[in-house]
């Protein structure tokens, strides 16, 4: 039922709706209510309508526009620099990948908050035609570490945890070879591999398929080489720890308060935490090792290391998944987790004072050590990275969380083919950026 038209020339009170209206409300009135009161409540009714028709015709001879955000959002175009780059860019990787004689894999790009780029490169496998999309899974190896920190930060924002809290407090099984340094032990030292362990401390138990339950209990029994926060000596098995303290806080599964907390909310349907995850997967990259200048990179079967250890190298992802993921860290997912705590999961906590991190980096003389994640100084960028290794796969992250930059390389064998890649990447928009600015 409408009151007047929406042509401005055919404003008028419909008879019947005024009949019916005022009718409505003369049959509502007592029976002993007098002629002159509903001759009053007609002309009050009169006076509404007379309202509306004169407040119509303003509207509609009145040339209002909507605001700027009522507007539908303009499409996104690729600029012409960008597209012309990303071309280079394809022919450029797609030569390397043969250079290195590397079978397959994959990469991502994200720019200006959204994902720019996503392809496919080479097989699955050497010997066989199927090729790798953007889709296609590997495993990420120790990139699996960024994932535990940001969850971590996830759940210190709801209260679970917190940075500066002393592991002991939430395992009781946690116990190194100094008492008192045991009580010092906070999860920013877990995550930071600053506890004051040697290097690479029951690595080899991990590798080994032992659970956790079982390892955390013998670092009492590792002669300590620094005091906690000191020192930077890189860790699975005690980065690991932090699984425990969340399952313990949380009463939940670690692989379970991933896909629930990162991965679901995400969507990265292709992502998974576990060897059955990516060995029934119908769309997956064989992993390759050398053997020999003859023989090259032959294909191996996909073991189940590190899937005792998600934490530390666990996680399953393709390409079109780390998109989402690169979007994330670059704070486009505030319901999520917020950019104040990005900030400080990425805020440099260890040095690492030689070039062993940042060797592909011109003039680029150390790193650094936040949670989970390297930082690095490029030249005034602040550039946030991790590189991961396992069985025969090769993953880098890179992203600079001022600019939203980011990139991330899969590949099916090992190669430091993506190290010279991403340096060149992020050199060449910091370049192209003091262009715009000089202009």
């Amino acid at each position: 039922m409408q009151f007047f038209s929406s042509s401005p020339q055919n404003y008028f009170i419909s008879e019947p709706v005024f009949s019916i209206l005022s009718n409505s409300i003369y049959h509502k009135q007592e029976p002993h209510l007098n002629n002159t009161h509903r001759y009053s409540v007609i002309r009050i009714l009169s006076a509404i309508l007379l309202l509306v028709v004169i407040i119509g015709s303003y509207l509609a001879f009145t040339d209002i526009k909507p605001k700027p955000n009522d507007l539908e959002p303009e499409e996104w175009v690729m600029d012409h620099s960008l597209a012309l780059y990303l071309d280079q860019f394809t022919e450029s990787f797609e030569a390397g990948l043969i250079d290195e004689q590397i079978p397959g894999g994959a990469v991502v790009i994200v720019k200006e908050g959204r994902i720019v780029f996503q392809k496919g490169f080479g097989v699955k496998e050497r010997g066989k035609p199927e090729e790798v999309d953007e889709h296609t899974l590997f495993r990420l190896g120790s990139l699996s570490k960024g994932f535990t920190s940001v969850l971590a930060g996830v759940l210190a924002e709801e209260g679970f945890v917190s940075w500066d809290q002393p592991v002991s407090r939430y395992l009781m099984d946690f116990r190194l070879n100094d008492p008192e340094q045991t009580g010092r032990i906070q999860v920013r030292h877990l995550l930071s591999h600053t506890s004051g362990l040697p290097r690479h401390a029951y690595t080899n138990l991990v590798e080994d398929g032992l659970p956790l339950d079982l390892i955390i209990p013998r670092f009492e029994l590792v002669p300590l080489i620094a005091r906690e926060g000191a020192q930077h000596s890189y860790q699975n098995a005690a980065f690991s720890v932090i699984e425990k303290v969340l399952e313990a806080q949380t009463n939940t599964d670690f692989n379970t308060l991933l896909y629930e907390k990162l991965l679901k909310p995400l969507e990265m349907s292709h992502s998974s935490t576990s060897y059955d995850g990516i060995f029934n997967s119908g769309n997956k990259a064989s992993p390759h090792l050398y053997v020999s200048r003859a023989r090259g990179r032959v294909p191996v079967s996909i073991s189940g290391k590190y899937y005792n250890a998600v934490s530390s190298g666990g996680v399953n992802a393709s390409a079109s998944d780390m998109g989402k993921w690169l979007l994330l860290l670059t704070g486009h997912y505030p319901d999520i987790i917020s950019e104040e705590t990005l900030a400080e999961i990425y805020e440099p906590f260890a040095t690492i004072r030689n070039q062993r991190f940042s060797r592909h980096w011109d003039g680029v003389n150390e790193s650094h050590y936040g949670m989970g994640w390297r930082v690095l100084d490029n030249h005034g960028q602040k550039i946030v990275y991790h590189g991961g290794y396992v069985n025969g796969f090769r993953s880098e992250i890179a992203f600079s969380p001022e600019d939203g930059t980011g990139i991330c390389i899969l590949i099916n064998t090992n190669s430091s083919y993506p190290l010279t890649v991403i340096p060149d990447f992020f050199n060449h928009f910091k370049s192209s950026a003091l262009d715009v600015v000089s202009e």
